[in-house]
């Protein structure tokens, strides 16, 4: 089964084609198995995004037409495949209550630091008991997910517009009559002149550098925008992570105690880019043009 994302974000930075961003996004509704399988050092895990068809181009040297031209071409857009678990109850298998009150959660139910908020008997738990425990997610909880996840996938159609639009504004302003190494010149000032230092390679020369460099520079500012909204969220963003669970006790299955488990994520504000080309640190190209 499949999903499509047809929830729009908030962005105020238009995309050439904001839709078809939109589009190139899916949900794969997955359980709480596969998510500790695909990510098992980290805490219960919700949802996770990864990009789909990154292609960033090249360089090279069109010799029939004395140009220096993008080549392979890039993608025109970056597409988003979004992991993510289903509305409703997910077993995760036994807490136990330790002395002096600590609760160990299950193996699929690790929450690292998220804060815990106890709710109904918890005086029901017994020292030293495993009691059932278990993930409810409800529709709206999902659907802030989801709005948290969708702006992975905005951030990786940013990321692609900040490695492909650079090169290819430098290289219309290439005056026609130059050769290659001349050409190259005034490429390379032309992107240090522009802010755009990042994209050229340590070796400007090797053309067929510039693509795994162009790729480079891509995974960089990919990365660096997951950190910034997973691990230093702000007020105004979507939360990736939830901002605490409500565990709720209750007699369960034969009156024994349960314990059921709600994330609670915080409502998002308005998309903004996430990332600082400045701040990647590349092996790029560190002289002048010429």
């Amino acid at each position: 089964m499949t999903e499509h994302l047809t929830t729009e974000t908030v962005q105020p930075r238009p995309f050439p084609d904001r839709q078809a961003v939109l589009r190139a996004a899916v949900l794969v509704p997955v359980t709480v198995a596969h998510m500790h399988d695909a990510h098992p050092h980290q805490p219960l895990t919700l949802a996770a995004t990864e990009a789909v068809g990154v292609h960033t181009g090249g360089l090279a040297w069109d010799e029939r037409a004395r140009r220096l031209t993008v080549h392979p071409a890039p993608a025109q857009v970056v597409g988003a495949r979004i992991e993510i678990l289903t509305v409703g109850d997910h077993p995760l298998g036994h807490a136990v209550k330790q002395p002096g009150g600590e609760v160990s959660w299950p193996e699929w139910g690790q929450l690292g630091d998220t804060p815990v908020v106890w709710h109904g008997q918890p005086e029901l738990l017994v020292e030293g008991g495993a009691h059932p425990c278990r993930l409810n997610l409800t529709g709206e909880q999902r659907a802030l997910q989801i709005q948290a996840e969708g702006e992975h996938g905005l951030d990786f159609n940013e990321a692609l517009l900040r490695v492909t639009r650079p090169l290819a504004e430098a290289l219309e302003l290439l005056p026609d009559g130059l050769d290659r190494t001349g050409a190259l010149g005034r490429l390379v000032t032309l992107l240090i002149d522009r802010g755009a230092r990042y994209l050229i390679p340590a070796d400007p020369h090797d053309l067929p550098g510039w693509e795994a460099h162009l790729h480079l520079a891509y995974r960089a500012l990919e990365a660096q925008s997951r950190t910034r909204r997973d691990e230093r969220p702000t007020p105004g963003t979507a939360a990736h992570r939830p901002v605490r669970y409500d565990a709720l006790v209750r007699p369960g299955y034969g009156g024994a105690p349960e314990i059921v488990l709600t994330p609670v994520l915080r409502r998002g504000g308005q998309w903004l880019a996430a990332m600082d080309p400045t701040a990647l640190e590349l092996p790029h190209y560190r002289g002048a043009g010429w």
